[in-house]
């Protein structure tokens, strides 16, 4: 397989947590899901994210993204983000805001040297399908609303996780008419500190549970939809990521990401074949 990854192109939720700089893997939303994380408190956060596919497909992504953090109950938060991004390739460029995420995360209680917590929220249809009449890989928004869903347990440095991410809808990209396949994650990750820095390494597993499929466009009359051979192939994710505070209300963040095994295709316009992360997070 080619050194490619589905990695997410923004860093979800990097939220008021002892790594603050979340697991990245795809631009669909899942590996928000069953991450590092704790409630409490208030945040704001800005990154800056590069992507890049790899030389098949040669689409590079610049993306900057609000995001913050909610508490709203005991052990419970909001998580929010809303990214802009700018992807440009063989056939052009386009810029725009993408979708909206928000999940709400709830820490189950009864546990003393452990944590439960589980997740519910979803990614929306805000970013636009359409924008210089391109194929949905260029696209800053994926055309769909869809549940997701996660749970996390901590213990220790150690945390393990497990999400899905249902998404039954087809975009409205004129071009490709893209239909995503369900994705389900399993994650570890241990914490450790390097001086002041917060350092975490993790690894991903994702697999999509079914093929993909577009418009069929030999067919011009009507729409047909074929199946997209491939496209749920298994991949593999290794990230580090890294929180440094400055003082208590403030602190730099980031992370790297590259794939061991990854898809080889990229309809929907989620490889990379390695991320880089940079931001701020305010704490209030």
């Amino acid at each position: 397989m080619t050194t490619k990854c589905f990695i997410f192109m923004i860093p979800l939720f990097s939220l008021a947590v002892p790594i603050r700089v979340q697991a990245q893997c795809s631009d669909a939303g899942v590996c928000v899901m069953g991450s590092h994380g704790h409630a409490g408190g208030y945040t704001i956060d800005a990154n800056y994210v590069f992507g890049y596919s790899g030389k098949d497909d040669d689409l590079t992504f610049n993306t900057v993204e609000l995001g913050g953090q909610i508490s709203i109950f005991e052990k419970s938060r909001i998580d929010v983000l809303l990214p802009w991004s700018g992807i440009s390739g063989p056939l052009g460029t386009t810029s725009g805001l993408g979708d909206l995420i928000v999940v709400w995360n709830q820490e189950i209680p009864g546990l003393k040297e452990s944590s439960l917590t589980a997740s519910i929220g979803g990614r929306f249809a805000t970013g636009d399908v359409n924008s210089g009449n391109l194929p949905q890989a260029y696209q800053p928004g994926l055309g769909t609303n869809d549940l997701l869903l996660g749970v996390m347990y901590e213990t220790g440095s150690w945390d393990i996780g497990l999400g899905y991410q249902l998404s039954k809808a087809r975009s409205e990209n004129t071009v490709t008419r893209l239909k995503r396949g369900d994705d389900f994650l399993a994650r570890v990750g241990y914490g450790m500190s390097i001086g002041d820095a917060e350092v975490r390494l993790q690894a991903l597993v994702i697999k999509r549970l079914d093929e993909s499929s577009v418009r069929d466009l030999t067919v011009t009359t009507g729409e047909v939809f074929v199946d997209v051979p491939d496209s749920d192939q298994l991949q593999v994710n290794i990230l580090a990521t890294a929180f440094l505070p400055l003082s208590e209300a403030f602190g730099l963040q980031g992370f790297v990401a590259i794939p061991l095994l990854s898809r080889e295709v990229n309809v929907d316009g989620l490889t990379r074949n390695i991320t880089l992360s940079l931001g701020a997070q305010i704490t209030l």
